[in-house]
């Protein structure tokens, strides 16, 4: 069947090509049918990187505690009441920094172009109209600044905290750090060298300062729905955009004054992320382009190189079709951008292992041009085979990845590898063969002059040397530069090094201590502590990240790791998601045990806020709670300690009796009294004996302050800590989530502590235990609690949900160990099966590993941790680093040459190119990435780059030499006689692979019924 095949190639080679190039048309066209019918064919989002484990107990927990609360359905938030004003809440801030070098920013000067500075921000009319904080009195919050010492601000706290001039700067700083309030305040814009003297002839010195601008919601409503969720996020990079992205960009990089300056704001940050990644694959364009030309200049044909090239392009539409239609994956990120860069190396890679075999296929004798392409196609396939199997199989061991953003990269990648390779045996032979009917003899300009002054460069040499005289024409030792290149590995270079008694083993020596350097380096190897760097450094991003972390000393405004104690609710129910959507919110699903009408559960959690609150000196640091800089008092937010306090003062109102006690636990007869003294807002006459939710009601009450106003400081501090329903068992068509009347239920409630922790300043085993600390404490109480309140969990859903990133950074770094030893593993099992020689395919799997150790100690070498970013780029090392190293041990066992040191040079002779030309092309490919601002492409290029020329190096230089002197022989490793065993066992004929060129014109009818085989009893 092969060769029919072959011969109806060689006989209809227009047809043939016309037929494979309408395979690749049809992937385009499928494609964009895909995408007009409305299909979401390329489901790009290059904002997030799903690295979740969507699994794992800490991102159940806290999406539980999310959804919930964006669930407007389940909120006791009042709603007959009023509702909150638009941009009333708190939704963001914009952090600016100021950097005063080796000088102060407390000085007279500084702090006027700070003001100047605040002043336009501020007076920005989008911000005014779109974004700002609004204050009761419909005017935007003041930014929390320096300068609100100066501008009379705080002259409530202290009539001489006033001075408009900035005449007495050391005197108003002093005093504000003597005033507890207020140096809680000024704590927030002092670095944390900064001295403050109380003596008020001395200066104030910090070198940095900050201050806040506050965002409210884009929408109206404190609760939301996810939709007006994304709504209000959509809006917010908007308008921040537009009001302060490019302004602050200036001054960014302009300054202000002598000082420095610095921003952030999370809408911007996004935004930022978003323009650079497309800028940043740009990038890709010049990789292709370089790629384009070296392959041209390799191959001298225009044909050959375009179509290749146009072959790679189209490989992206395959391995995509595959991916969203046929695997049903709906996630293409950041992550995914990188398989442009690899796979043009890979791409470029078979077309050289194709086109070399064709070339060195010229000093063979053929009966006919099928037989040459049954020949070349035989010996090119097999060795891409063997590449891009075991390439394949490297980047599907990422697929075992928990984390979304990994395993959906290594199936696009490995997927990317496959679509390529069946491109390359399908379509190449028919533009190989085309291009030797129809294009051969065309050549450049360029290519044409290049034969001409190589033709002079002979004749100058065979005259000098005496051969030939100076007119006569040598215009046939035109050489392709190609040939040079084989010409030299397998001959100089062979003799010179490979084959040199004394070099090779020199050659031995230096690698050994190359690898006991990349040991050492590799055993430095330790986790990185920090959070994930976007950017790289030089820009705004990367500097006030750093400044957030360690410039200023601790401070109330800190955004601090918040611990949440959550009742009457159970892990978020993602049973329904899709396995790659993880925008996917999933169920909530409530505890029906969960009730707070009992007087004991009500005791209890009372007796749980207070025991926190005098928890002993070392268990406060064990568990890192924070205590406020005013009072020293733990910061707890209790919802039932302040019902209390608040029923406690509303029993001394004078429409109670004087024997009147409100108080927790809520009593039925104490409630149903409240309730009667407030028949404008119940009808006791209404309420059965089997109601028993008298808790409810208090409830409801208190957070409205007896249904007079939502916007109480109670409200705004508990009323986000608490979610209800309406009470199943009420009869009313009214839904009563309203507090003020009875019928409601309580669904779920937290109490939320604030530790010292930043997550920013977090590290990994430090963060993890103290969260083994909260995870023990909050199930030792649980343990003693009545069973209708001792099934909470403890949470971190606010912020980054840092319980979970923690995880998430061990996960990674088991991931990439993980990814490297499988990798190695079932690399050198492939080998020693595609070669047929155990013995070769561990001398390829020691390279492998040799290659790996070097990449790993590159990580320390340059300064870098085990994070998140290198932790990804080691899973991809083993699928980057085989190619090269399989090519030649290929080569090898294939070569017919006696000896090893014959087949050494053999394979140099035929392989070498191939393997520098794919190199090549990859080093090109990855260079292009430093130039990168995103730093995750930027670490990428490097890593590229390293992998790859430690690769070829490897490859070129030392398995070449080891095959020389360790190399097998004749049937030395060979599993070759295990396969005849096998097959005599199982009764079937061994089949002896004769050549096809052999094979005399009686065999080889048009169609044979076989392919270039015999089938022979042995």
């Amino acid at each position: 069947m092969a060769a029919w095949v072959f011969r109806f190639l060689v006989q209809r080679p227009k047809f043939c090509f016309g037929l494979t190039l309408g395979a690749h048309f049809v992937l385009l066209l499928v494609t964009g049918s895909l995408y007009l019918s409305g299909y979401d064919i390329l489901p790009a989002d290059f904002t997030q990187v799903p690295l979740n484990l969507e699994h794992d107990v800490t991102k159940l927990r806290a999406d539980a505690w999310k959804f919930a609360r964006q669930d407007s359905r389940v909120n006791i938030n009042p709603t007959s009441v009023g509702t909150q004003s638009e941009r009333t809440i708190q939704y963001d801030v914009l952090e600016l920094m100021y950097d005063a070098g080796k000088g102060n920013t407390f000085t007279k000067r500084n702090l006027e172009l700070i003001q100047e500075a605040e002043m336009e921000i501020f007076n920005n009319s989008i911000y005014q109209q779109r974004l700002c904080q609004m204050l009761e009195n419909g005017l935007c919050k003041p930014p929390l600044s320096i300068i609100r010492f100066f501008d009379g601000s705080y002259r409530s706290i202290h009539t001489d905290l006033f001075d408009p001039d900035f005449e007495n700067i050391s005197r108003i700083l002093s005093l504000a750090n003597s005033i507890n309030v207020t140096r809680a305040i000024l704590d927030f814009h002092l670095d944390k060298h900064a001295a403050v003297h109380p003596n008020e002839n001395m200066l104030v010195q910090s070198r940095y300062t900050r201050s806040l601008f506050y965002i409210g919601y884009p929408l109206k409503g404190f609760h939301n729905t996810e939709d007006r969720v994304d709504k209000q996020w959509d809006q917010a990079q908007l308008y921040s955009k537009g009001a302060f992205a490019e302004h602050l960009d200036v001054k960014f990089r302009q300054g202000i004054g002598e000082m420095k300056f610095y921003y952030y704001l999370r809408a911007l940050f996004f935004n930022a992320i978003s323009q650079q990644v497309i800028y940043d694959l740009l990038l890709a364009g010049a990789s292709f382009t370089f790629i384009f030309l070296f392959m041209l200049f390799q191959t001298q044909s225009i044909w050959i190189t375009g179509w290749a090239v146009f072959s790679i392009l189209t490989c992206f539409f395959g391995a995509n079709i595959i991916y969203r239609v046929i695997l049903d994956c709906r996630y293409i990120g950041i992550f995914h951008v990188l398989s442009v860069f690899i796979i043009l190396g890979i791409g470029a890679d078979d077309v050289f292992v194709f086109i070399d075999t064709w070339k060195a296929s010229e000093s063979k004798t053929f009966r006919d041009l099928a037989s040459r392409i049954s020949f070349v196609y035989r010996r090119a396939a097999s060795a891409m085979f063997t590449t891009s199997f075991t390439t394949i199989v490297a980047f599907v061991t990422s697929v075992f990845s928990p984390l979304l953003g990994v395993s959906t990269f290594g199936i696009f990648s490995a997927l990317l590898v496959f679509v390529n390779f069946c491109s390359v045996v399908i379509f190449f032979p028919t533009v190989i063969i085309t291009y030797e009917f129809y294009w051969k003899n065309y050549r450049w300009h360029c290519f044409g002059d290049l034969k001409a002054w190589q033709a002079v460069k002979s004749r100058r040499e065979d005259v000098v040397q005496g051969e030939v005289s100076g007119e006569e024409q040598r215009e046939d030792n035109f050489v392709e530069p190609s040939k040079l290149v084989s010409n030299f590995l397998g001959n100089r270079f062979f003799k010179n090094f490979i084959a040199h008694e004394k070099i090779r083993w020199i050659i031995l020596g230096v690698f050994l201590v190359f690898l006991c350097v990349s040991i050492g380096f590799a055993t430095q190897l330790t986790p990185d502590e920090e959070p994930v760097d976007v950017w790289g450094p030089g820009t705004n991003w990367y500097i006030i990240k750093r400044l957030r972390r360690s410039a200023f000393r601790p401070s109330q405004e800190d955004h601090v790791v918040e611990v949440h104690i959550i009742w009457g609710l159970k892990n978020q129910d993602r049973s329904s998601c899709h396995f790659t959507d993880f925008k996917c919110k999933g169920n909530t699903v409530f505890d029906p045990s969960f009730d707070l009408n009992p007087s004991e559960c009500q005791v209890a959690l009372l007796e749980f806020c207070k025991e926190i609150k005098n928890l002993p000196e070392n268990k406060i640091q064990n568990l890192r709670i924070r205590r406020n800089a005013i009072t020293g008092e733990p910061e707890i937010q209790c919802f039932i300690d302040r019902l209390n306090d608040y029923l406690q003062d509303e029993a001394n109102k004078p429409k109670y009796s004087n024997t009147t006690v409100f108080a927790i636990p809520s009593r039925e007869s104490d409630v149903r009294q409240l309730m009667a003294r407030n028949p404008d807002l119940f009808n006791v006459t209404l309420v059965g004996e089997m109601y028993d939710r008298y808790f409810e009601v208090v409830l409801g009450y208190w957070l409205t302050n007896a249904n007079q106003t939502v916007t109480s400081s109670d409200f705004k501090t508990f009323g986000g800590l608490l979610g209800g329903a309406k009470d199943p068992t009420d009869s009313s068509s009214i839904p009563n989530y309203q507090g003020g009347q009875y019928g409601n239920r309580l669904l779920f409630a937290s109490v939320a502590v604030n530790t010292t922790m930043v997550l920013s300043k977090t590290g990994q085993t430090e963060g993890l235990k103290v969260y083994d600390q909260w995870e023990g404490f909050v199930r030792e109480k649980l343990k003693t609690m009545p069973t209708s309140c001792n099934n909470a969990f403890q949470a971190t859903p606010n912020g980054h949900n840092a319980w979970h990133w923690l995880k998430v950074k061990k996960v990674l770094a088991s991931t990439a160990v993980r990814g490297i030893l499988l990798g190695l593993g079932l690399a050198i099992s492939l080998l020693v099966v595609m070669t047929s020689n155990w013995l070769v395919g561990l001398l390829c799997g020691a390279i492998i590993a040799c290659i790996t150790v070097g990449v790993v100690g590159v990580i320390p070498l340059a300064g870098w941790k085990l994070g998140v970013l290198e932790s990804l780029n080691l899973t991809l090392v083993v699928g980057l680093a085989v190619d090269y190293v399989v090519h030649l041990a290929d080569g090898y066992v294939r070569s017919q040459k006696p000896t090893r040191r014959e087949k050494v040079r053999d394979t140099l002779d035929h392989v070498g190119i191939s393997v520098l030309s794919g190199a090549s092309t990859s080093l090109g490919a990855s260079v292009f990435m430093i130039a990168a601002k995103i730093l995750f492409f930027f670490q990428f290029g490097i890593f590229m780059f390293c992998t790859i020329g430690l690769s070829i190096i490897y490859a070129l230089i030392l398995f070449t030499t080891v095959l020389g002197i360790f190399g097998p022989e004749g049937n030395t490793g060979s599993l070759e006689p295990f396969y005849i065993w096998c097959r005599r066992k199982t009764g079937h004929p061994v089949l002896e692979e004769t050549p096809c060129e052999d094979i005399s014109d009686a065999e080889y009818q048009f169609p044979p019924l076989g392919s270039c085989k015999t089938a022979t009893p042995l």
